[in-house]
């Protein structure tokens, strides 16, 4: 029987926390799935009730899992620190060899010393 759009998610978010704490205690989603429809409380096929029971651990473990706190003992070693740059052209991409850098550079009217210098002579001609 086909209900309408929607309805296999407003009935799992309505139960969503029965349901989650029958699965701490160790009762398996399909017991629950059983009982729920036995019950009439839900009209959802198994199949979505099986895919949004596993939405809905996932989204679980994801807001009951905090991130671990820092402690003062981490030591710089493990952190890891961004060297300074001696480039400051604005197109300047860490992959690039310092030759692909410059003609780079070149094409997009960055600072080169020896594009300034061919400018110059082209000038003075």
């Amino acid at each position: 029987m086909a209900g309408t759009w929607g309805q296999a998610r407003i009935e799992l978010l309505a139960l969503q926390d029965e349901i989650l704490a029958e699965l701490e205690k160790g009762i398996s989603a399909r017991q629950i799935f059983d009982q729920l429809f036995a019950d009439g409380r839900i009209t959802i096929s198994r199949r979505s009730f099986y895919r949004r029971v596993k939405l809905l651990r996932a989204e679980h473990k994801t807001l009951k899992s905090p991130l671990p706190a820092k402690t003062g003992r981490q030591s710089s070693a493990t952190t890891p620190t961004l060297q300074p740059s001696n480039t400051q052209a604005a197109s300047y991409l860490p992959t690039l060899k310092a030759k692909e850098q410059a003609a780079l550079d070149r094409l997009w009217g960055g600072d080169d010393p020896e594009d300034d210098a061919s400018d110059e002579a082209e000038a003075s001609k």
